[in-house]
């Protein structure tokens, strides 16, 4: 549950860093970069809460 906890809270915190980086800087390039980067990020952290959700149920 620490785990789970700790994970969204540091997801977040990174994607309203990266997103208040993409606003203030503005450029439509380093958006897409953002994007794609917090897309990986929230898939990275999905993964690992579901690949810890099959190992404590077995």
């Amino acid at each position: 549950m620490d785990k789970k906890i700790t994970a969204i809270l540091g997801l977040g915190i990174f994607l309203l860093f990266v997103g208040g980086l993409a606003k203030s800087i503005g450029q439509m390039p380093f958006a897409v970069i953002v994007v794609i980067v917090s897309a990986l990020a929230i898939y990275g952290v999905y993964e690992e809460l579901r690949s810890d959700k099959d190992v404590e149920d077995s």
